[in-house]
C-alpha cells in the first residue's frame, strides 16, 4: 500500500498524482482569492475596461492642431 501512496498512484483506479497535479492545485489554492475578489467586482472592473477602450479610440482619432 505505501509503495501505491509514494509512486502516486491511487489504489483501486488508475490515477497517478504527479508533480503538475499538485504544482496546478497550489497554484489554484492561491489564485481563488484574487479570482474570487475580481469576481466580486467584475461590474466596476467592466467599467473600468470600457473606459480604457473610449480613451483609446478617442486617442487614436484625435487630431493634432
Amino acid at each position: 500500500m505505501q509503495s501505491f501512496i509514494v509512486l502516486g498512484i491511487i489504489p483501486g483506479t488508475s490515477v497517478q498524482l504527479t508533480f503538475n497535479f499538485w504544482l496546478s492545485i497550489a497554484i489554484l489554492m492561491v489564485c481563488s482569492p484574487l479570482l474570487r475578489n475580481l469576481w466580486r467586482r467584475r461590474i466596476s472592473l467592466r467599467a473600468y475596461v470600457i473606459a480604457f477602450q473610449i480613451s483609446r479610440v478617442i486617442n487614436q482619432y484625435q487630431v493634432s492642431a
